[in-house]
């Protein structure tokens, strides 16, 4: 982990840097900044942003509101304190691997205290809610991009689509699009199990001058996130008809002690035994 005045140093420069511009920063001897509509730069650019090009851990929150909305009418769940931490470790072809694990509380809107049972606005019905243990995955991205919280679903066949951009530079900051849309069904139709759409959409944003910087390995990001999905099956939503949505906002941090202290008290209420060490899901010491 870098030492507090690396980072400061690496702060400063950026700072300086970014107050040249694009053109004064390659006739200095910077990368030139990437062409955007060129795949491979795109992707690299995307990786810099949403993950990383080495494999330092690093750590996202995100904190936002679930809704459902019917006839347009949008219904605060819930707000949402969401958290993951990552490694990426290179392959061949352009490829990389990201193996992430997350934990992700819920509370009532307005509110800092662990929702542990909700009350459904539609049906009426008292509704449990579970916290599942953390654990890891691993995901294989590339140039199309990807979701780390996609993946396999049991009992389920599955199908997804992939798109990394379009990507822009605006004045001093890159922004690149991320998108994940998935369709499952059940594999056994005679199961109880409930077909699945997700639509996941971030868009991330950051420094030009911290994405043109091949010392930086990760650079500081912002996200900007939303998803429209079906509602989930444990929600016994019957014949209900709408849509389950989320707004939310986050930042890529260097640690655990720099995710919000909310989530930081979630964490370690729901899941103890993680919180006191959640490198350790990753397996990397």
């Amino acid at each position: 982990m870098m030492q507090r005045r690396t980072l400061l140093g690496l702060a400063g420069a950026s700072a300086a840097v970014a107050a040249l511009g694009p053109t004064a920063i390659a006739a200095a001897g910077r990368a030139e900044p990437p062409d955007l509509d060129d795949e491979q730069q795109l992707a690299r650019a995307f990786r810099k942003l949403a993950y990383s090009l080495d494999e330092t851990v690093m750590f996202w929150w995100m904190r936002g509101t679930r809704y459902g909305v019917v006839d347009s009418f949008a219904t605060p769940f819930w707000d949402m304190y969401v958290g993951a931490w990552f490694t990426t470790h290179d392959l061949a072809d352009d490829r990389y691997a990201v193996t992430m694990a997350s934990a992700n509380f819920y509370t009532p809107p307005n509110s800092t205290d662990l929702l542990e049972v909700f009350r459904n606005p539609y049906t009426g019905a008292d509704v449990p809610i579970g916290y599942p243990p953390a654990k890891s995955r691993r995901t294989v991205m590339g140039r199309e991009g990807g979701s780390a919280f996609g993946g396999d679903i049991q009992g389920m066949k599955s199908s997804h689509r992939d798109a990394i951009g379009p990507g822009w530079i605006e004045a001093d900051d890159v922004v690149i699009r991320g998108d994940m849309v998935l369709h499952a069904e059940p594999s056994d139709p005679a199961s109880d199990l409930a077909p699945l759409h997700v639509n996941d959409w971030s868009t991330y944003v950051g420094r030009l001058a911290d994405v043109m910087d091949p010392a930086m390995k990760s650079t500081p990001a912002a996200q900007y996130f939303n998803d429209i999905l079906i509602w989930p099956q444990w929600l016994k939503m019957g014949e209900q008809s709408g849509s389950y949505v989320s707004r939310c906002f986050g930042r890529k941090v260097r640690s655990v002690e720099h995710m919000p202290k909310t989530w930081q008290k979630l964490f370690a209420q729901a899941m103890p035994e993680a919180a006191k060490d959640p490198l350790a899901i990753l397996e990397v010491s």
